[in-house]
């Protein structure tokens, strides 16, 4: 299996930052369920191999969804909410797909924390029970729920390292003020200098945005930085940029501009897609804004140059799940799977709306159906699958990607002697 498998990983990622991919690389190596985050194009060639018999409907879906990728954010009128945070796979597919990714996540992550067989089948349930209650209710009711953190929810707060809520707290993490008042980011292994050139290329930009949205002074740039965060993502551009915002020094914003390339699962779905004419990142944004009951804070598409990328206010590595912190605890680690079962079938009842009218009723039928238990084994066949593949990766595959890496970094230190 080792050639297969890594010469998809290598097409996969051909063109990336070869510093960050090897970043990446390494991140993969952690467990099979980082293997797994960092290589969902292999999920997307296996589903019609290990794919339920009954997908489901067609509908909006993540297209990446595991445990790890839901967290806090605030929305645009300044409430905190808990929600699936990544949407850069997100695609029209059957409702299958986010399900049984994410519950394989589980199986693979029980793997991780040594739990026994029977327990992660038991999360893996509960997961799967909760999406079809979730989905069942909403259908009937015609509302699908959210998660908010105005209650301050132990389960929900417990799932985060350290939520940083306020706008003046992630300021204050993520910024040093200098002499005058005036604040630059803080560089550290998560922001970076980039060169002169790109950091003008990308404030000219974020200044051009703001004056067409009449915000020319809110939208005034005063650092940018690399942005290194995630494990898929890794080796696109990204940036991180410090504005105006209400003003210096406490006022200021901090923006999460990204790179969006076109949707690794496309290849697992048959079903025909919106036309967002060339641009990936509006396909992003958009699915952003249907999927999550209230979409993050400053959500939009930004033009740098020829190129849409996403831009939305940063979220904090901090206002991730972290699941780890639960893996010596059942109970709190059963019911953070729980909400997550319940947050994937509001998702997917708002997904069911992009569709067909009937695409709810849909959903609903299939989700009261026969189809958990046919997710379940699917699951199982997708966690067996990513075990092997990441068996080769650590076997042959990690030294052949890096050894790929350091002869094309040589290559372009030549290029530009």
């Amino acid at each position: 299996m080792c050639g297969p498998v890594i010469d998809a990983i290598l097409d996969f990622n051909r063109g990336r930052d070869p510093a960050l991919l090897k970043l990446k690389f390494k991140r993969m190596a952690a467990s099979a369920f980082s293997f797994f985050r960092g290589a969902d194009h292999l999920f997307a060639a296996a589903w019609h191999e290990l794919r339920p018999r009954d997908p489901g409907p067609d509908i909006l879906c993540c297209g990446d969804l595991h445990l790890e990728n839901f967290g806090a954010f605030v929305t645009d009128d300044g409430q905190a909410r808990y929600d699936i945070n990544d949407f850069d796979e997100a695609l029209v597919a059957p409702c299958a797909m986010d399900v049984a990714r994410c519950t394989t996540s589980i199986f693979l992550a029980a793997e991780e924390w040594a739990l026994p067989p029977l327990q992660a089948a038991t999360l893996a349930l509960a997961f799967l029970s909760n999406y079809r209650r979730a989905v069942t209710d909403a259908a009937h009711t015609g509302h699908a729920g959210e998660v908010t953190l105005g209650g301050r929810t132990e389960t929900v707060l417990d799932l985060l390292s350290g939520y940083l809520g306020s706008r003046a707290k992630l300021i204050e993490a993520y910024t040093q003020q200098g002499k005058g008042g005036r604040r630059r980011i803080v560089r550290d292994k998560k922001h970076f200098d980039v060169s002169k050139k790109v950091a003008k290329r990308v404030a000219k930009a974020v200044e051009k945005y703001g004056a067409a949205n009449e915000r020319t002074d809110e939208y005034g740039v005063l650092d940018v930085t690399g942005r290194i965060a995630g494990i898929g993502s890794l080796g696109l551009e990204r940036y991180t940029v410090l504005i105006e915002g209400q003003g210096s020094p406490d006022g200021n914003r901090l923006l999460d501009i990204k790179e969006a390339n076109p949707s690794a699962a496309r290849a697992a779905s048959e079903a025909p897609q919106p036309d967002f004419g060339d641009s990936e990142a509006r396909r992003v944004v958009e699915a952003q804004r249907q999927l999550q009951g209230k979409p993050s804070r400053g959500l939009d598409v930004l033009r740098i140059g020829e190129e849409d990328y996403r831009l939305r206010d940063m979220i904090a590595d901090e206002n991730r799940t972290k699941l780890d912190a639960f893996r010596h605890n059942p109970d709190r680690l059963a019911r953070a799977i729980e909400l997550a079962g319940r947050i994937t079938g509001w998702s997917h009842i708002r997904g069911s709306h992009l569709a067909n009218h009937n695409a709810t009723h849909e959903l609903a039928r299939w989700a009261a159906g026969p189809a958990m238990d046919a997710v379940l084994g699917s699951a199982i066949r997708f966690a067996d699958r990513t075990m092997a593949e990441y068996a080769a990766f650590m076997k042959c595959g990690l030294k052949i990607l890096n050894s790929a890496i350091e002869k094309q970094m040589a290559a372009g230190k030549e290029k530009g002697k």
